[in-house]
């Protein structure tokens, strides 16, 4: 059964983009590429119609979910005619230490953020004593090499994107890349403002709903491997919105 869209109200953007501008991100998707679909295809009309108009996928494609492999290369393909940009999270982080090392506890690490359930959309298991090799040709070293060089923020105006979050205490520029991938503390009990006066859009830590009342960031992880709602925030000139893909 195709997945149902729910679209929210449109309230004041965080951050208003200049006229003619639309941004659209696109919370954890953890191997569900059936609401990656549908939220891709729900959100192209109004990217589309936009002059200049933007897609940042805020990472944790893979793992937790049986559409991993599908989901890269779809978020890889993007949308024709809208930048697309995919972020680096702590799943693809944690996936590529383990794949492109013979480091056993990398592996054992990947194995415990859920690994298996992307092992097996390549058809291969820790098992098989040649699983790296069996699993970089399932993802082909194209798609590799588009991983290992993934931004770990991005900004377009007064939004900043990345996966996890902040050092509220740092400026933009001073962010270490496992902070931008993996923080969770102080992030998340931080208040803002934050550096040049930026709003944050980020996933990594799972929330029942998205929460659009803290005035300086916007957490879209709905937890959608659980819960069977991937959310995107858009922002179309001055005005936002909550656009979600739900399994009925």
């Amino acid at each position: 059964m195709k997945p149902l869209i729910r679209r929210g109200g449109w309230t004041a953007a965080i951050r208003p983009l200049a006229d003619g501008e639309a941004v659209a991100a696109i919370g954890d998707v953890h191997g569900q590429d059936d609401l990656f679909e549908a939220l891709l295809d729900a959100l192209s009309p109004d990217l589309r119609a936009a002059p200049r108009a933007t897609l940042v996928q805020l990472g944790d494609l893979v793992d937790r979910g049986p559409g991993s492999l599908a989901a890269l290369r779809r978020a890889k393909a993007g949308l024709p005619g809208v930048e697309s940009v995919t972020l680096m999270g702590n799943h693809e982080d944690r996936m590529l230490s383990a794949i492109l090392t013979d480091d056993p506890e990398e592996h054992a690490m990947w194995l415990e953020f859920g690994a298996g359930e992307t092992l097996a959309e390549a058809g291969v298991s820790f098992d098989r004593p040649d699983w790296r090799e069996v699993f970089a040709s399932a993802l082909g070293r194209d798609l590799i090499d588009w991983l290992t060089q993934l931004p770990k923020l991005h900004r377009v105006g007064d939004l900043a994107f990345v996966h996890a979050g902040l050092d509220p205490a740092l400026p933009l520029s001073e962010q270490s890349p496992r902070t931008l991938m993996w923080t969770r503390r102080p992030w998340l009990e931080s208040r803002g403002p934050y550096d040049a006066g930026v709003a944050v859009i980020h996933g990594h830590t799972p929330q029942p709903q998205v929460d659009l009342s803290h005035p300086h960031r916007v957490n879209l992880d709905t937890g959608a491997f659980r819960t069977g709602a991937l959310s995107a925030l858009l922002i179309v000139g001055d005005r936002m919105r909550i656009v979600q893909a739900v399994r009925p």
